[in-house]
């Protein structure tokens, strides 16, 4: 089994770093103040013993006897002992002082400690609580604008995002459990009631055509979920320099079948210099996001309509004829599984092509806008220019 290392809390390494910061400079204060005042002490009495024993002039004195070994050198053996006895004791208080200094500055650092980190008592007692029923809770640390304070600034902020996104993934996940329920719920019709035990082949026929249909509905619905989760992951570096008029000659190329079939004009306008407009993307999107806005154009369109792609030095735009759309409505467009409500194709398509459009933007950086024109249809402006 590991060993879990246990470590000092903050307070305790507080409170130990005041008390030996305390004990050592008290230490060097005392020891120096010691020594000075013994050397001081000790340069006096010498200077007093030399006074007492400087002959008187006129008259004759024997020469000072030798000091005898052990001895202290002329001085008063009362004052030596006297001198001894205080430096003793000097000490002993000294290191009672000292300890008494460390003891007092750990609990002051103690004290101090836990004053300064209730804050963070808070935010970890908060950030505890918080659980997926109660991502609207915040900390909402107040006092100065401190270190602490923008520590809780950025916990709240990183709440927001996830209350964000945690709504945006549950109604993500309602609405994609309630679209796929419907095909299903079609197959399963079909099934049973197109294939009766007295079916004949125009009913298998006419049965297998509609489960061909709701098949290849959902297998669209569970590739645009694919995609638009890929794009919600992020572009995690994987990045390279893309030609906008490259790629978007050949979606227009792809799309022009469905245009001429559905008798729209499709056209590509270039308002760039050579080499074009380049940009930092991820290929695989950024054509998945030009073939669902090329492709949403001409289906909700109206026979003799117009496509017109326009790609200029700052991005591209693409317009599209069909039925009014209220102006309202057109910026909830990118919501999931919406679908515009005017259109007579609506509910042929899963709502998830605008979603997927605005989901790379996002991932790029890039900026979108939505704007329903005065005679019908759309106008979708991605700006590439505030990377």
């Amino acid at each position: 089994m590991r060993r879990v290392r246990r470590t000092w809390s903050i307070r305790a390494r507080t409170a130990v770093t005041f008390a030996l910061a305390a004990m050592a400079l008290a230490t060097g204060v005392v020891v120096f103040s010691n020594v000075m005042s013994l050397a001081g002490v000790g340069a006096g009495l010498d200077t007093t013993s030399a006074r007492t024993a400087r002959p008187v002039q006129g008259f004759a004195t024997a020469s000072p006897a030798p000091p005898e070994p052990g001895g202290t050198g002329g001085r008063d053996p009362s004052a030596v002992t006297v001198i001894q006895l205080v430096a003793v004791q000097q000490w002993q208080w000294s290191a009672v002082g000292i300890a008494g200094a460390g003891v007092l500055a750990g609990g002051v650092g103690w004290l101090v400690s836990q004053w300064m980190l209730r804050p963070i008592d808070r935010i970890t007692a908060t950030a505890n609580r918080i659980t997926a029923s109660n991502l609207h809770e915040r900390i909402g640390l107040g006092g100065p604008d401190d270190e602490l304070r923008r520590l809780s600034r950025t916990v709240d902020g990183l709440l927001d995002r996830l209350e964000t996104a945690f709504e945006s993934q549950r109604r993500f996940v309602a609405q994609a459990s309630h679209e796929l329920r419907t095909p299903l719920a079609v197959q399963r019709a079909a099934v049973q009631i197109g294939l009766h035990d007295d079916a004949d082949r125009d009913d298998v026929r006419a049965t297998r055509e509609q489960l061909l249909e709701q098949n290849r509905r959902t297998e669209h619905l569970v590739e645009s979920l694919l995609v638009l989760a890929e794009a919600d992951r992020g572009l995690a570096g994987a990045t390279s320099a893309v030609r906008i008029d490259e790629v978007t000659d050949e979606v227009v190329a792809g799309a022009a079948p469905d245009a001429t079939d559905a008798g729209v004009t499709l056209t590509h306008e270039r308002r760039t210099g050579p080499p074009g407009l380049v940009v930092d993307g991820e290929p695989t999107l950024l054509r998945q996001l030009l073939v669902n806005l090329v492709g949403n154009a001409v289906e909700y369109n109206e026979p003799g309509g117009f496509v017109r792609v326009t790609t200029t030095s700052d991005g591209f735009v693409v317009e599209n004829a069909g039925p009014p759309v209220p102006q309202d409505e057109a910026p909830r467009l990118v919501e999931p599984f919406r679908r515009c409500p005017s259109s007579p194709s609506a509910e042929r398509h899963s709502g998830l092509g605008l979603s997927i459009v605005a989901s790379i933007v996002q991932a790029h950086g890039w900026r979108m806008t939505i704007d329903a024109r005065p005679t019908g249809g759309l106008a979708v402006r991605v700006d590439v220019s505030s990377v």
